[in-house]
């Protein structure tokens, strides 16, 4: 296990030396953000932007920029925008948490504080270029969809759309459960509820239909002691004259018994 994490160190460290250069490249090959390096200009801060000395962070993000200016008495203020930013954190067990913040100014911001991209990724994967590709895509659509002045594309709509949806969002410093997840717990519950009210409502039509069986158990049994009685007497048969009145008697009252069990069965139908 110690072997394992320190490998996952090494490769985050390699990130973090390469950071600079990757991103520079994505930037270079890319003239969709050729208005946010204009205006905003790509930061990439291996350490945090905060000094620059914090080993487990990586930040790549667009700067801030004046979008309006405010006369106030004799003096005036001036309104920025802060762009989007693509944040990288390695834990103490050397995975890497990767977040998403929204472009925003003082006044307009998403409702959700961040979406959390990926929460425990093996440092392994910001070392290959098609999973560092993904990202920067979802960084350029959501400065797209966040900045005050972006054109989203129908394709970065759809992408922020999903990670909205997919993707944990921070809401009011609040970790909350994915759109996703949230959807399919409802639909479980209305599935659960209409089959627990179907399974009630057949149980309830079930008791009321069902038909009493004592009548007919009790014929039943009548027709059952007649019979017996009937073969008693014909086993007699063979060893002596007894009458055979008597198991005539007991044919016609298990022909009568049984003629009333087929009326009370159809009675029940």
């Amino acid at each position: 296990m110690k072997e394992k994490r320190l490998q996952k160190i090494k490769d985050f460290e390699t990130f973090y030396d390469n950071s600079e250069s990757v991103f520079t490249k994505l930037r270079d090959n890319d003239t969709r953000v050729e208005i946010f390096q204009n205006e905003h200009m790509l930061c990439i801060c291996p350490g945090s932007r905060a000094g620059g000395n914090e080993k487990r962070i990586v930040e790549v993000f667009w700067g801030a920029r004046p979008y309006e200016f405010e006369t106030k008495g004799n003096g005036w203020k001036s309104l920025t925008e802060k762009g989007a930013t693509l944040f990288f954190y390695r834990n103490d067990t050397g995975d890497v948490t990767i977040s998403l913040y929204p472009a925003k100014t003082e006044f307009r911001q998403p409702i959700e504080d961040y979406i959390a991209l990926h929460e425990w990724v093996d440092p392994k994967r910001l070392n290959d270029e098609k999973f560092i590709q993904s990202l920067w895509e979802n960084f350029v659509a959501y400065m797209e969809s966040t900045s005050l002045d972006g054109k989203p594309t129908y394709p970065q709509k759809l992408r922020i759309w999903y990670l909205r949806h997919f993707k944990h969002l921070v809401i009011k410093q609040t970790w909350t459960p994915t759109k996703f997840s949230k959807f399919i717990e409802r639909v479980l519950k209305i599935v659960t509820t209409v089959f627990f009210s179907g399974a009630v409502l057949i149980y309830i039509i079930n008791t009321m239909t069902k038909p009493s069986m004592t009548e007919t158990e009790i014929q039943l049994r009548e027709v059952n002691k007649n019979l017996e009685t009937l073969l008693t007497k014909l086993d007699r048969i063979s060893k002596s004259d007894i009458d055979t009145k008597t198991i005539t008697v007991k044919i016609d009252s298990i022909a009568e018994n049984t003629d009333k069990i087929l009326k009370t069965i159809k009675k029940l139908k």
